[in-house]
């Protein structure tokens, strides 16, 4: 069950190479086989829940030598999360009628980027992490340059250029850790107490946090997201969107949070500040686009900047408000980015000038955009509320009152952002020039995935106490010396 998530990517990703001039049957292997990792997930997330953490060290090498996966209950929710916008991002791709992509490797590309990320939230240790790290940096490279536009190749490189620094970052924090500790394990230098770690293992995980940021596409680092995700084929946006930079989010929550008890009181305001400037250069930058993708692209800069500023908090409601933001924005926002794709498919175009008058032409698409669109605003009852709301919760308790006011006013601009796009598409008469509708939305089958991910907001707000139960439940494992 551990491994099968992995194994199926790849027997994808490889069947596909191989099926390279039978688009058709590529389309039904990606749904068919995303759907069954999807159903397993959902089992493994349900068998960790009820009897505990998961392992397999293969051929019976114990850490510190072997190759182990780890899944404890923080990997099974990213897991399954991830696995669920899988499902829904190759749904999507099939409906958005992207042949030219199609046909130059986008589903191979798109099962190998999955095996990337399932394998960085399921590894048990830090150079495997970086392995992972590298599967992935390949395979969505490619994904941003397979529609074949040359801006999407500047945009590409600029993104490859950045994350192939930060993983020569990546590797040497990983050679400062292995000669201070002896292991990579991740449970092994979990258990190391921070008050006697060596100058060399802070330092080196100091370092190891530089590429996770990166990753993350937190201020400063985070120039190569709006420079390469508008020119990028918008269903694989979607997903990039709602799983790349989590796994970025995810080194930090495995790698530093455990030694958040020994971090110098410098670097812990330096990574509020950055977390400050994310959210507010984020959302600055959203209102002054006028295309839908460059909108939501700095959107992702301004929510992760909340990812991180309750990641800093220290505390337990901290961490836990942290995994219930990452998993509000791997859904919200691969939800958005696919209801532009949907639009892009009918319309032709993301840009907000030469779209008009959806709410006439789809009231039930309007209402699908409306519900992530209120969510990522935090309005309530929805899931983006109670995110907000924890996170507010601790910003209270450690008395951040400054960053209170902040969140609260990057949240106000976040819904005028998100009026921008309602008022410019849905409500506005559509223009002139536009083209009549190729498809009918109501008959359009892409609304599958789009529905699915709003009643997963919904229900999700709904449960919110059951939600923070858990992750509390994980915020408590990870700042422990135990295994999750």
């Amino acid at each position: 069950m551990i491994a099968y998530p992995l194994l199926a990517c790849f027997f994808l990703g490889v069947t596909s190479f191989f099926l390279k001039e039978h688009l058709r049957a590529q389309r039904i292997l990606a749904v068919l086989g995303s759907f069954s990792v999807l159903m397993i997930s959902a089992l493994q997330a349900v068998v960790v829940f009820n009897a505990g953490s998961q392992h397999l060290s293969f051929g019976g090498w114990q850490p510190p030598y072997g190759i182990s996966f780890h899944i404890d209950l923080l990997s099974a929710i990213l897991i399954c999360v991830s696995a669920f916008i899988y499902f829904c991002g190759t749904t999507a791709s099939v409906a958005a009628k992207i042949s030219k992509a199609e046909l130059r490797g986008y589903y191979p590309l798109f099962h190998f980027l999955m095996f990337g990320i399932f394998g960085a939230f399921s590894t048990g240790d830090l150079f495997n992490l970086y392995v992972w790290f590298e599967v992935l940096l390949f395979s969505s490279f490619f994904l941003v340059t397979v529609n074949g536009k040359q801006r999407a190749f500047a945009g590409g490189f600029k993104y490859a250029a950045m994350n192939v620094l930060a993983s020569l970052v990546f590797l040497s924090g990983v050679a400062l850790i292995y000669s201070s500790t002896g292991t990579l394990s991740l449970l092994q230098l979990k258990s190391i107490n921070a008050a006697s770690a060596s100058p060399t293992l802070l330092i080196g995980i100091g370092i190891l946090s530089i590429a996770f940021l990166t990753k993350a596409a937190i201020f400063p680092f985070h120039f190569w997201l709006p420079a390469s995700y508008p020119l990028t084929a918008t269903p694989i946006v979607a997903v990039f969107s709602g799983l790349l930079t989590k796994v970025g989010v995810y080194g930090l929550l495995r790698v530093l949070a455990p030694f958040n008890d020994s971090m110098p009181l410098a670097l812990s305001l330096a990574l509020q500040l950055m977390a400050l400037a994310s959210m507010i250069f984020g959302v600055l930058g959203a209102l002054s686009q006028d295309n839908m993708k460059g909108i939501l692209a700095f959107h992702s800069i301004s929510q992760l900047g909340y990812i991180l500023l309750a990641f800093t908090l220290n505390t337990q409601l901290g961490i836990a408000a942290c995994v219930f933001y990452m998993a509000h924005h791997m859904l919200v926002k691969t939800n958005l980015f696919l209801i532009v794709s949907s639009i892009e498919t009918t319309e032709g175009s993301t840009a907000i000038a030469k779209v008009g008058g959806l709410l006439q032409k789809s009231p039930l698409l309007a209402v699908l955009f409306a519900i992530p669109a209120l969510s990522l605003a935090g309005i309530p009852p929805l899931m983006g509320f109670w995110a907000k709301v924890f996170t507010i919760q601790g910003l209270l308790q450690n008395r951040s009152i400054a960053a209170v006011l902040i969140s609260l006013a990057v949240s106000l601009l976040t819904m005028m952002s998100m009026l921008k796009i309602w008022l410019g598409v849905f409500w506005k008469p559509a223009p002139d020039e536009t083209l009549p509708a190729k498809n009918s939305y109501m008959k359009n089958w892409v609304l599958l995935p789009l529905a699915l991910l709003a009643a997963a907001s919904i229900l999700l707000g709904a449960f919110s106490g059951s939600g923070l139960a858990i992750v509390q439940q994980v915020a408590t494992k990870i700042m422990s010396k135990e295994s999750l």
